[in-house]
């Protein structure tokens, strides 16, 4: 059986991301799928929360054989210290 999906027609695209750490102490995932499709995942409570997702979207994009990197440029995120939640610093 031939499977003719629009996703499996050509070369696999690069995926890069990146991790905006807000002002309101959560971090948001911006992921590009080259050339220009953007996805936005905004919200999550903690670091280890994006990066557990982000995991998850390495392993979806690897069985679609796209490699996922960071974005060039873009700098480890370290949460810039120990927030409560409900209280903006």
């Amino acid at each position: 059986m031939k499977v003719n999906a629009p996703y499996t027609l050509g070369m696999a695209r690069r995926v890069f991301y990146r991790i905006d750490d807000r002002r309101d102490g959560l971090f948001d995932a911006i992921v590009t799928i080259e050339p220009d499709k953007v996805i936005r995942r905004d919200g999550f409570v903690s670091l280890a929360e994006v990066e557990e997702w982000l995991e998850g979207l390495v392993v979806i994009m690897a069985a679609l054989g796209a490699p996922v990197a960071r974005e060039r440029g873009e700098q480890e995120v370290q949460p810039a210290r120990k927030r409560e939640r409900g209280r903006l610093l």
